[in-house]
């Protein structure tokens, strides 16, 4: 059941022409009780024209006439809720800022929203490197924070992914209606983030993915959080919106560093070389800045190693990525023995094979 204030800040944010700005204009002018003009907007037209136009009120007297009801069933059935501006729930980290959202629908814990909180994004298309440095940095830091991010295709379904795996926390921000599921193939990890964490969104129910929709919801992902990792993104990745909003809003922004010759680690290399990010090789990195205690992150293997095993590893992660032929030398091996033992690597999770013959940590 929706409260008059609540029926009243849906209302006067669906009325065409009034954004975020001019909304909480009206907020103002109503003296904070946006309830109010549900008994009779005329009695206020003096103080709205001070802050509207005449056709902007008149689409808010249109908006009035058409009443809640049908939203109200939506929400009832779909099991949404509503958290405005003007509620205690709402997260006072958006509050300070003048284009945040007069209200969120919400699908899950909206407990969530007032958690401490860190945002994970990165490019739709990661390489093997981009998912493994998310799946390791979520795995530390969702012990600590809940991992906000967008639910896009991948890096951002991989930190929901690894949040839930390690029985975190996440939230969702879409840029679609919160009972709309985008991409499709992301409805098993949607119904896991709706269970066991929260999915909101500024747009109204049913409203469809929309290319315009998803750089503005960056600016939520970022201003929930106490600051942003971006694990692997490109020059022009629409990641670089949410770096953007969160160098605006203050936030620190930590960027994993890639080759020089991976494309999807041209953004982050970008941002570490202009000084706008912090470049961060593990998690211990972030909390050195954020001002929290390290972690131990050594791992102690049950895998023994061979002295040909070990050179080849010692080999890789001095390198980063090397050719067959090059592992070659540097081991007393025949090439299908070297071939067999690169395959029994890989199989207890070693090493990873990448293309033309090249292999990796």
């Amino acid at each position: 059941m929706l409260t008059d204030r609540k029926k009243a800040v849906i209302i006067i944010n669906r009325t065409s022409g009034i954004g975020v700005v001019k909304a909480k204009k009206v907020f103002s002018a109503l003296d904070g009780r946006p309830e109010a003009i549900l008994g009779g907007v005329s009695d206020f037209r003096q103080r709205l024209l001070g802050v509207l136009s005449e056709k902007d009120y008149g689409e808010l007297c249109a908006s009035l006439s058409v009443g809640t009801e049908e939203i109200e069933r939506t929400l009832a059935r779909k099991d949404i809720e509503v958290v405005t501006c003007l509620d205690e729930e709402y997260p006072k980290q958006l509050l300070m800022y003048d284009d945040a959202p007069v209200l969120l629908y919400c699908k899950g814990d909206v407990k969530l929203m007032k958690s401490d909180c860190f945002a994970v994004v990165g490019t739709r298309y990661p390489t093997k490197y981009g998912v493994r440095v998310t799946e390791d940095f979520v795995s530390n830091l969702s012990s600590r924070f809940c991992i906000v991010s967008g639910m896009a295709r991948g890096v951002d379904s991989v930190a929901h992914r690894a949040c839930l795996d390690n029985m975190g926390k996440t939230i969702a921000v879409l840029g679609c209606g919160v009972d709309v599921v985008y991409p499709p193939e992301n409805k098993g990890l949607y119904d896991e983030i709706v269970e066991r964490g929260l999915v909101i969104s500024e747009y109204a129910p049913g409203e469809i993915a929309n290319a315009h929709n998803f750089p503005a919801r960056n600016r939520i992902i970022s201003g929930l959080s106490r600051g942003v990792l971006v694990t692997e993104a490109g020059e022009k990745s629409g990641t670089i919106l949410t770096i953007n909003y969160a160098l605006e809003q203050g936030k620190d922004v930590f960027c994993v560093p890639g080759s020089i010759y991976n494309k999807a680690s041209a953004g982050c290399n970008l941002y570490i070389k202009d000084c706008q990010s912090r470049a961060v090789t593990d998690v211990n990195d972030i909390y050195d800045e954020i001002g929290l205690k390290k972690v131990d992150l050594s791992k102690p293997s049950a895998i023994q190693l061979d002295v040909n095993e070990s050179a080849i590893l010692d080999e890789l992660n001095k390198n980063g990525e090397m050719h067959f032929e090059e592992l070659l030398q540097i081991v007393d091996l025949t090439v299908p023995q070297l071939n067999s033992l690169l395959i029994k690597m890989e199989s207890v999770g070693l090493i990873t094979k990448t293309k033309h013959n090249y292999w990796s940590v």
